[in-house]
């Protein structure tokens, strides 16, 4: 069974309205039946009259929106379960929805008023009557009729079941005078977030159901403070319980044992590195695995981490000797590649990685180089959602391509087109490219937790605002996948800005109804963003570069290890 959108689904909502808090079935059947959509998993689910809904749309949550997503995160803290209902047939409507021959099938607010979205947006996820218990904008009376609505961007609902467990913990966030007896709900950046009670029952399709709060490690890569923006709007706090701090981490104030646990250097994550005559291959050593090496969290988040740094390498905290032969013991006390091949480890597990900007091209574009002082193996492999593609050979010492020049002896001995220093950031993959317009910006897949949104997506600039696959390398996405969310009006492939996968390509990031990623041996996913930094302004409005910090919030629950 999947939700219909329109007059049919719109008149089973509307009929029959119970303002009991229990109803009909609530909270008695969970995901996981059989006999669903196209043979598999039933991944619809029955929500009772006295449900609780959080709008994820402009039209009820634009103030409230990023804050919403600590709610959540407090609620699956407390153990409340909570539903996130995506309809997998919604579509993207491109134009405004009340443009003139081209209006969209619901209305923006209450169904029946006729009065149409000025903006583009995806179809809804589904439609029920309901009433006001908190409103973002704090004018709205509690108890009083919001109506029918068609909720849109992938909304929150708690079961019927839940519903008093999770009043408590809700109105402790959304209110300050709660906050002494429940210290859990402080924080810097306050707003209220609206919650609706339905008045009906009604059927969900689950996107996500989420079970646990994710625990969360944000790379110190120098740009930290984008994440912990991002994080600090929403109100998500650290392991300890602390806010994530607003500005950098200095010299003994971030990692293991300091007041920011979750916030990890280079040398955290990289580990013990050996010696230089005797390297230390083990890939997860570093503080994203506890010592049994399972990892220490759900996923890390890298906003900023340079091509350049990335490079680095130090033995005894200076520069290493010439050659592997003048090895007299000194420590590696720095390895970028490193870095790369604890987080490859770590996505060896249900777990998620999300880079941003440059992190992008940092991590994805890392060849091994086995040569000295590097001395990579396999596993210090970037490349986690492409192929490298294959540099044309250059035997006249020209390349076709401007961007690229031929190196004398890089590719086995030949002379190839190698990327030109500083303007693909010196290896081969992804290609960084222009920033598109944000009315040009194409919505694929909007069915996927991580794309939810309501409105128009608004670029950003940055060193690396989008990225293009090479034709002149042959790049490609491992296995062919279809791992792009957002892009430019000649994409995919071109002006990528949204990308979302399972490493090295081992699944669709679509998998069928109820079927767990583990089926097809899949584990890691890994996200990425392209610009450098989203605002986290409210109210969130269409068009608005706070789309993109939506994003980096879905991406916190969409990970396997927050839910099912």
């Amino acid at each position: 069974m999947r939700v219909l959108v329109g007059a049919l689904a719109l008149c089973l909502v509307a009929c029959g309205h119970d303002h009991g808090s229990g109803g009909d079935g609530g909270g008695g059947v969970d995901a996981g039946g059989t006999g669903g959509v196209d043979g598999g998993v039933d991944t619809t689910h029955p929500f009772a009259s006295g449900s609780l809904v959080i709008p994820m749309d402009l039209s009820y949550q634009a103030t409230g929106m990023f804050q919403a997503y600590g709610l959540v995160y407090q609620l699956t803290r407390q153990g409340v379960r909570v539903y996130w209902v995506i309809d997998p047939d919604k579509t993207y409507h491109a134009a405004d929805c009340d443009t003139p021959g081209d209006e969209c099938a619901w209305d923006c607010d209450v169904e029946g008023s006729g009065v149409k979205c000025p903006y583009p947006t995806a179809s809804p996820d589904f439609a029920v009557a309901t009433d006001w218990v908190w409103d973002d904008r704090e004018t709205a009376t509690p108890g009083s009729a919001v109506g029918t609505h068609a909720y849109r961007g992938g909304p929150f609902v708690i079961d019927a079941a839940d519903r008093d467990a999770a009043l408590a913990i809700i109105d402790a966030w959304n209110d300050p005078t709660m906050w002494t007896a429940n210290p859990w709900a402080e924080r810097t950046v306050f707003h209220v977030v609206t919650v609706h009670e339905t008045t009906a029952p009604f059927v969900g399709n689950l996107g996500r159901t989420l079970t646990s709060a994710p625990s969360i490690a944000v790379f110190a890569d120098g740009n930290e403070d984008i994440a912990t923006g991002y994080l600090r709007a929403a109100g998500i706090p650290q392991s300890s319980g602390a806010e994530f701090p607003s500005g950098h981490c200095g010299n003994d104030t971030c990692g293991p044992g300091t007041a920011n646990p979750d916030l990890l250097t280079e040398e955290a994550i990289a580990g013990d590195l050996g010696t230089c005559d005797a390297p230390n291959n083990d890939h997860t050593n570093g503080a994203l695995f506890r010592p049994d090496g399972s990892p220490a969290y759900c996923q890390i988040m890298s906003m900023h981490w340079g091509v350049n740094e990335r490079e680095r390498i130090q033995c005894d905290g200076g520069n290493c000797p010439a050659t592997q032969a003048q090895c007299t013991g000194q420590q590696f006390t720095f390895n970028g590649h490193e870095v790369v091949a604890e987080v490859r480890a770590f996505l060896g597990f249900d777990t998620h990685f999300f880079a941003e900007c440059q992190a992008v091209d940092a991590y994805e574009n890392l060849v091994p180089n086995p040569d000295w002082p590097y001395l990579d193996d396999d596993g210090r492999d970037g490349h986690f959602l492409t192929t490298t593609g294959t540099p044309p050979l250059c035997p006249t010492g020209t390349c076709a391509d401007p961007d690229y020049h031929c190196e004398q002896g890089a590719c086995a001995g030949q002379d190839c087109c190698m990327p030109t220093p500083g303007t693909w950031q010196n290896l081969p993959g992804y290609e960084v490219s222009t920033q598109p317009a944000t009315g040009t910006v194409q919505v694929l897949r909007p069915e996927i937790p991580y794309n939810q949104f309501d409105g128009e997506f608004g670029t950003t600039n940055g060193s690396e605002p989008s990225f293009n696959l090479s034709a002149y390398l042959g790049t490609t996405y491992k296995n062919n996948r279809q791992v792009t969310l957002l892009t430019g009006p000649d994409g995919p492939g071109d002006q990528d800005l949204w990308m979302s996968g399972y490493l090295d390509g081992c699944g669709d990031i679509i998998l069928k109804p109820g079927e767990p990623a583990s089926a097809a041996g899949c584990e890691g996913k890994v996200s990425y963003l392209g610009g450098h930094k989203y605002s986290t302004n409210v109210p969130v409005t269409s068009g608005s570069q706070a789309q993109g910090t939506r994003l980096f919030l879905n991406a916190l629950f969409e990970a396997q290890c927050a839910g099912n």
